[in-house]
């Protein structure tokens, strides 16, 4: 780059500042990123003159009339947190006083989230924006030149040189409620934990199929599932530091003799917290729920496990004061019961290598041991589910839009609590050798309701607990 800017190449050195711009924070989350997108096949609204739709990752999305074939724009998907400095300076507010023009009023709330709306009868799945008010910003309030063309389109991001401009939406409430810390105040004795280095691993964020649809192949044997929406956990029997005796302590570290001490072991935990880790086992959580549902769920499949087997999955149904781990959704527990399924199952080894369980291999183990799963829709090939679709450049699009066709917006079958709710969606799994690569796709009706839910500020289960 310097070589390029002392030569006079400066095209090439303002590029790659311009794409160094546009990054990926070390914390990211993939399915919350902002996209650079150009617009193509842009519609008329069925039922108002001003606005018009398109279709951005098979999501519809509403806009102004001012949106043009061609235009470069940036997309910003549902539930995700858009810089309030931005929304503010883009006058987009709902409350002008928030807005930099006072006389200004926009739609979004306090929050800066983008919500799953109904706008005079079409869906509204996500926020678009012309790059220009990208290249705005940046010039007036960060200080910095930034031109986004043709050669960006398709860039992921969460970040426009070091300011967050967007992020999974966690609402404040939930965020005071993280169990980072130990109960225990004053001098807290010092602890060890008991893990061992590639033994544990928690489950990947799971991808919105909408995104990823290109990552299928027609030929690929694929898993379709109904989705739980439920409390993420994750239990293992893996090797962990075993609990010495003070004279094998001694043993080991005076007079130097082979003590084992690893042994196979239980660990469990959230979607992100380990909730045993400590060596004494004395540690303890704030856990979201008031109690360690995660802790209940492990006692009762730990035994179960083999040396090595690692399962992931949900917990539904209720907590011990009557209430609902997710609102309104019980699938058929009773008031004070809750139960689980298991969705994915690997084998790790003593060298801490991982093997993927196959979709038909995870069945075979649950019927024997008697742990749940979640309904299998189908498993085969992709091509084989919807053959009537031919295998040419518009396959993905049309097996995904049938996916939603069959799939999606219906009733949660499995709930008794209160009628008509909708059900969450399903995972599909591509069932490739020793790798895990399942995506999830969601119904819109299943994500209005949330986002309603959270405009009421009603308390949601937090995966991250």
């Amino acid at each position: 780059m310097l070589h390029d800017i002392l030569s006079g190449n400066k095209d090439i050195a303002t590029t790659n500042r311009k794409q160094n711009m546009l990054t990926k924070s070390q914390d990211h989350n993939p399915n919350y990123l902002a996209t650079v997108i150009k617009l193509s096949n842009l519609r008329k609204h069925t039922n108002a003159d001003r606005l018009q739709c398109v279709s951005v990752f098979t999501n519809n999305v509403v806009t102004d009339m001012k949106a043009q074939d061609g235009a470069l724009y940036v997309y910003f998907p549902l539930e995700c947190a858009i810089s309030k400095d931005f929304l503010s300076y883009t006058n987009s507010f709902e409350i002008k006083d928030l807005n930099k023009d006072k006389e200004i009023k926009g739609f979004f709330n306090k929050h800066g989230r983008v919500r799953a709306i109904s706008l005079r009868g079409e869906k509204s799945e996500g926020f678009i924006i012309p790059v220009e008010q990208i290249e705005l910003f940046c010039k007036d309030e960060l200080k910095q030149n930034i031109k986004i063309t043709d050669k960006e389109v398709g860039i992921d991001f969460d970040q426009i040189e070091t300011h967050q401009i967007c992020k999974k939406y966690i609402p404040a409430n939930l965020l005071n409620q993280r169990p980072n810390n130990s109960k225990s105040k004053g001098n807290v004795k010092k602890w060890e934990s008991k893990l061992i280095d590639k033994q544990f691993n928690f489950h990947p964020d799971t991808l919105q199929l909408k995104r990823e649809i290109e990552n299928l192949k027609p030929t690929d044997t694929i898993a379709i599932t109904n989705k739980i929406h439920g409390c993420n956990f994750v239990v293992s029997n893996v090797l962990v530091k075993k609990q010495l005796t003070w004279w094998e302590t001694l043993l080991k570290n005076h007079l130097k003799l082979n003590i084992e001490d690893k042994e196979y072991g239980m660990l469990y935990s959230s979607r992100t917290v380990i909730k045993n880790v400590q060596l004494d086992g004395i540690k303890e959580y704030n856990h979201f729920y008031g109690t360690d549902v995660w802790g209940t769920v492990a006692v009762k499949a730990f035994p179960l496990l083999k040396e090595g087997i690692t399962i992931y999955g949900e917990i539904y149904g209720y907590l011990s004061d009557q209430k609902m781990i997710q609102k309104d959704y019980d699938y058929g527990c009773e008031p004070g019961q809750l139960d689980y399924v298991v969705f994915r199952m690997t084998y790790t080894n003593q060298k801490g290598d991982v093997f993927e369980l196959s979709h038909p291999q995870v069945q075979e183990y649950c019927k024997l041991v008697g742990f749940k799963m979640p309904e299998t829709y189908y498993y085969g090939t992709a091509k084989d589910l919807f053959s009537e679709i031919p295998t040419d450049e518009n396959w993905h699009n049309s097996f995904l839009n049938k996916l939603m066709e069959i799939y999606l917006e219906k009733d949660c079958h499995l709930c008794n609590s209160k009628p008509n709710i909708p059900a969450e969606g399903i995972m599909l799994r591509i069932d490739k050798p020793l790798v895990w690569e399942t995506y999830k796709l969601k119904s819109f009706r299943f994500l209005k309701k949330e986002s309603e839910e959270l405009d009421k500020e009603v308390q949601v289960g937090l995966e991250d607990s």
